[in-house]
């Protein structure tokens, strides 16, 4: 009998490209920053998926509000997130959208 969960296979990880982390745009970004892009991209749940919610609260365990508001902004200047719904004094949650902006940044 076949056991059915594989020995070799992987622990479930956020990827991110070794392209990115020697890109000139994410040697730019502050710890708070590639931080928060960890977490955002932690909530994706399917292959391809290039947007996610996330309420800023849910950064409280890594570092305070401010700082993560920062972080977005920084984010979204170097070309990698932006937001396609604010949600803010709505009180709906924050929409963002992963791009690829950043490759066009040149030192």
């Amino acid at each position: 009998m076949r056991n059915s969960k594989r020995k070799d296979k992987l622990p479930p990880f956020v990827p991110i490209l070794k392209e990115m982390i020697r890109s000139p745009a994410y040697k730019k970004l502050t710890n708070a920053a590639r931080t928060s892009y960890t977490l955002l991209k932690l909530q994706c749940c399917k292959y391809g998926q290039d947007e996610v919610k996330f309420p800023y609260r849910h950064a409280g365990e890594y570092m305070d509000q401010h700082t993560f508001g920062r972080a977005i902004k920084q984010l979204i200047e170097l070309g990698f997130i932006e937001k396609s719904f604010e949600g803010g004094l709505f009180r709906r949650t924050n929409i963002y959208k992963f791009i690829e902006e950043w490759k066009e940044i040149k030192e």
